[in-house]
């Protein structure tokens, strides 16, 4: 407090005082140009550390960024502005060229060179005690991993991933269970889950088939709005017969329709992948929510791609299927 200096401290504990604490701590302070300035360039800091930044709003966001700097200039003197103060101007082109910056942020390889700092042990040759502390450390995890794990021994010590041999999905994070109150929102879920099998094109194509049968007049989009709206009942009343097969076993568990209870999850395990909802990822440092899927369009055969974030993850219960 003496000279008014801060010393000892790293780029996340800047970050933290940028976006954080900064803007509190001169609310008080005069002139009030020079706190709009300062505090506006913390805003401007919290904005390109966002996890999702959109790229047509990057063009503004550069334009404001010189705005401040221009004030910094009319604010402080001109000993003040070196090198650091310049490379702000850059921070948005670098957003443009490798993405978010919490992608290639230098925190990492701060907390690694801790770890080697730790190391040294003679300063007359530092980097020796460095490449001699870190060789000791990956023999002994390599010497640890080969005698407690056996199977990872043909594995280049790489660990088995934990959605190998599983075919169902698994929830992992946030359970809940509740009735909804609109059951009908259950049923188009339902209805997706039917079209997206294979096992059930045999059944799809038979109830179109007798639809087009018994309503030769009616055009086609006639035809498949009735097909969304009785398949549900026509497959309950089908005689589907009880074999050993997978697929006979699919549709039969499938054809009384699933339960009025429905379990939501936060992370669910599915296809090879974990996704996350978007109120999951808000928590967490890295984006796993957001999902894309291409479809063909029956009339044109264009492909058009749909992507968006998840948000919730609903299992449906149907008995022991």
């Amino acid at each position: 407090m003496k000279d008014l200096t801060l010393t000892n401290y790293n780029t996340h504990d800047c970050h933290v005082m940028l976006t954080t604490s900064l803007p509190i701590a001169i609310r008080a302070i005069n002139p009030v140009f020079l706190k709009i300035a300062v505090t506006q360039l913390c805003y401007f800091f919290n904005k390109v550390t966002q996890k999702v930044i959109d790229r047509d709003k990057l063009e503004s966001l550069q334009e404001f960024t010189l705005e401040r700097v221009s004030q910094f200039e009319m604010c402080f003197p001109q000993l003040f502005f070196d090198i650091m103060v310049h490379l702000v101007v850059h921070l948005v082109p670098q957003i443009q060229a490798l993405g978010p910056m919490y992608l290639h942020e230098m925190w990492t390889y701060e907390c690694f060179m801790a770890i080697l700092n730790g190391y040294v042990s003679t300063h007359a040759h530092p980097e020796v005690s460095m490449v001699d502390g870190y060789c000791t450390k990956e023999a002994i995890e390599w010497r640890t991993i080969l005698q407690w794990c056996p199977k990872r021994q043909g594995r280049n010590s790489l660990p088995p991933s934990r959605h190998e041999g599983r075919l169902h999905g698994s929830g992992k994070i946030g359970q809940k269970s509740f009735i909804p109150l609109d059951y009908n929102a259950v049923l188009e879920a339902h209805h997706s889950i039917l079209h997206q099998l294979s096992t059930m094109e045999h059944l799809l194509d038979q109830h179109l088939n007798e639809l087009q049968e018994h309503n030769p007049g009616q055009t086609n989009d006639w035809v498949m709005k009735e097909h969304n709206k009785q398949l549900y009942t026509w497959l309950r009343e089908q005689d589907i017969p009880s074999r050993e097969t997978i697929e006979e076993q699919t549709i039969k568990a499938l054809a009384p329709g699933p339960s009025r209870q429905v379990t939501t999850w936060q992370t669910y395990d599915i296809c090879g992948f974990t996704f996350h909802t978007k109120y999951k990822d808000k928590k967490s440092m890295t984006q796993n929510s957001g999902v894309r899927c291409d479809a063909i369009d029956d009339k044109t055969g264009d492909i058009i791609t749909y992507f968006g974030f998840i948000e919730g993850i609903c299992e449906l219960d149907y008995g022991t299927f």
